[in-house]
């Protein structure tokens, strides 16, 4: 099956199953990650969809299906097999690559000053490999929620898996703030900020994004989007970019 119609399957099957009432997610933004995780033997699928595009440079869709499950009180796993992506201007998707991630809470962005939890990703592909880390900082307070993620990346590629010629890392993080304005719909903003570290040494010139976001959750159902543009003048990298997310829980 090709991997559009697995993505379509795999939009679909959250829209089938939010008719069941449970928690809704605890999510806000697009980018930037919360620091509570699913409850104990919950799962989620979530399904992110990321567009990229500069007019007569690029215009990409970045698909990813992922299962998350709560592992303990504070420990969350989330496994995505089959990621790929989609280049509108050749007309070819491809594989990009299967991750698994985890991430444990620290502290609750309610009850204790500042909440926290700590990311890990490993990512794999036919020709790329990274291994990411971040930390996750939220605080709520009434109608408000702010997050930060600090992100730490490295990575290596090559012309085949496990020959890998070139490493590369990445400092960045991005920012969120949003206000419920009812109990199911919130309003915001995010900022991406990126540092490109090219063999690790001197840093490229920095990547920054801003704009508006929106959350939606009801039941077991949630879905939110935030559009980007870039505020730098890289014009190898895309002007805006835009991410949907879609999920249920179950």
């Amino acid at each position: 099956m090709k991997p559009q119609c697995l993505s379509l399957l795999a939009l679909a099957l959250p829209l089938l199953l939010s008719v069941t009432s449970a928690s809704a997610s605890e999510r806000r933004f697009a980018y930037t990650y919360p620091t509570l995780t699913a409850p104990v033997g919950e799962i989620e699928l979530e399904n992110r969809i990321t567009y990229k595009s500069r007019p007569e440079v690029l215009r990409t869709f970045e698909v990813r299906h992922e299962l998350e499950f709560g592992l303990s009180k504070r420990t969350q796993l989330g496994i995505s097999l089959a990621n790929w992506q989609h280049d509108a201007r050749a007309h070819e998707s491809s594989y990009a690559h299967s991750a698994i991630e985890v991430i444990h809470n620290l502290s609750h962005p309610v009850t204790d000053p500042v909440g926290s939890a700590i990311y890990a990703e490993l990512t794999m592909g036919e020709r790329h490999a990274s291994l990411e880390g971040k930390l996750l900082l939220e605080k709520r307070v009434g109608k408000w929620v702010l997050g930060w993620n600090g992100i730490l990346e490295s990575a290596w590629s090559g012309a085949r898996f496990g020959d890998f010629q070139e490493a590369a890392g990445e400092l960045g993080q991005t920012m969120g703030l949003a206000y419920d304005l009812t109990e199911h719909l919130s309003l915001g903003a995010e900022l991406v900020h990126k540092l490109p570290l090219g063999s690790w040494r001197a840093p490229a010139d920095a990547e920054v994004y801003a704009g508006p976001n929106i959350t939606f959750r009801k039941g077991r159902f949630f879905v939110g989007a935030t559009a980007l543009f870039q505020t730098t003048d890289k014009s190898t990298q895309a002007a805006v970019q835009m991410r949907a997310i879609l999920g249920v829980e179950f």
